[in-house]
C-alpha cells in the first residue's frame, strides 16, 4: 500500500490539474478555427545522471511513425555497492557519473550500466500515464517530472511515464494505441536484452564479428535496439500500471488488451494501480 506521503502528493496533483483544465476551458483565447490554445507548460530537461534525490532520468523516442515517447526513472537503489551489498541505497560512484566513450564512439555523459550486470539489480516496472484529460500534460512536465521522482524512490522501482499523444491533435483512440505500444515495447525490450546477453556471452552459434569485439543487436542505422537501463535493472515480469481517476480508462484498456493477448507481450506480466 502507498504511504501517507504519496497519497497526499497524489490528491495535490489531482487538485492542481484539475484547477488547470478549468483555467483551460474557461479561456477565451482561441483561434479562428474555433480551437483552444493549449497553454504552455514548464518542462524538466532530463537528466541521465543521478541528481541530489537520488534518480536519473532519460527521454526516448520509441515510435518513429508517431510522436510517443517515453521518460524513464531510475533510483539509485538499483546500482548495488560492491563493499556493502546488504545496504542497496547507495549513490553513485563520481565515475559513473564521468562523461564515457560508448563502443560506438559516441560520447555519453550519464550513466551507464555494467555490461556484465554484476552491479546491478532488477527493479518493478511502473509504467505511468500523465493526467491532463487527454488534451494537456505531457511525461516531461515538471508536475509530472516530480510525482514520477517521488515514486521512483518511495517504490524503488523503475518509472516509465508514457507521453501518448493528445487531443485534439491525435484522435481517439490514439492515446489507448500509444498505451498498448508502450506495453508492447518493454516486452520486446526485455526479450532483445535476453538475445543481447546470449549473444555476447557466444552462446548464439554463427552471429558475430570475428574481432573478438562485444557483439550487439542494432538497428538499420546501426544503433543499438537494447536499452541499457531497462536491460540492466528493468523487471518486466513485475510490471504495474499506475493510472489516477480520469486515465484509468487507458489503463483498463490497455490490461485488456494484455489479457486477450499475452502471448505478444511476454514476458511482461501486469497489474492495475
Amino acid at each position: 500500500m502507498p504511504s501517507i506521503t504519496v497519497k497526499l502528493y497524489s490528491v495535490l496533483f489531482k487538485f492542481f490539474l484539475k484547477r488547470k483544465l478549468q483555467a483551460l476551458l474557461e479561456s477565451h483565447t482561441r483561434n479562428p478555427y474555433g480551437v483552444v490554445s493549449r497553454p504552455d507548460e514548464a518542462v524538466a530537461a532530463a537528466n541521465p545522471c543521478f541528481s541530489d534525490d537520488g534518480v536519473a532520468t532519460k527521454d526516448l523516442h520509441i515510435d518513429p511513425a508517431t510522436s510517443l515517447s517515453v521518460r524513464i526513472f531510475l533510483p539509485d537503489s538499483a546500482i548495488i555497492s560492491g563493499k556493502s551489498v546488504p545496504d542497496l541505497r547507495v549513490r553513485v560512484p563520481a565515475s559513473r557519473s564521468l562523461k564515457k566513450v560508448s563502443d560506438n564512439g559516441v560520447v555519453y555523459g550519464g550513466y551507464s550500466p555494467d555490461k556484465n550486470g554484476r552491479n546491478c539489480r532488477k527493479l518493478p516496472v511502473i509504467l505511468q500515464f500523465h493526467g491532463g484529460g487527454w488534451v494537456s500534460g505531457g511525461s516531461d512536465t515538471v508536475a509530472n517530472d516530480v510525482f514520477c521522482r517521488r515514486i521512483a524512490k518511495l517504490c524503488d522501482a523503475v518509472v516509465v511515464a508514457v507521453g501518448y499523444r493528445l487531443a485534439p491533435e491525435s484522435r481517439y483512440p490514439a492515446a489507448f494505441d500509444d498505451g498498448v505500444k508502450v506495453l508492447n515495447w518493454l516486452g520486446k525490450q526485455a526479450n532483445l536484452a535476453e538475445c543481447d546477453r546470449s549473444w555476447s556471452n557466444g552462446r548464439v552459434g554463427g552471429i558475430g564479428g570475428e574481432d573478438g569485439g562485444r557483439r550487439q543487436i542494432v538497428d538499420g542505422f546501426g544503433a543499438s535496439m537494447v536499452e541499457p537501463w531497462l536491460a540492466a535493472h528493468g523487471d518486466p515480469s513485475r510490471c504495474v500500471l499506475l493510472w489516477s481517476q480520469l486515465w484509468c480508462n487507458i489503463a483498463n484498456y490497455v490490461c485488456k488488451v494484455f489479457g486477450r493477448g499475452r502471448q505478444a507481450f511476454r514476458p511482461c506480466k501486469s497489474g492495475g494501480s
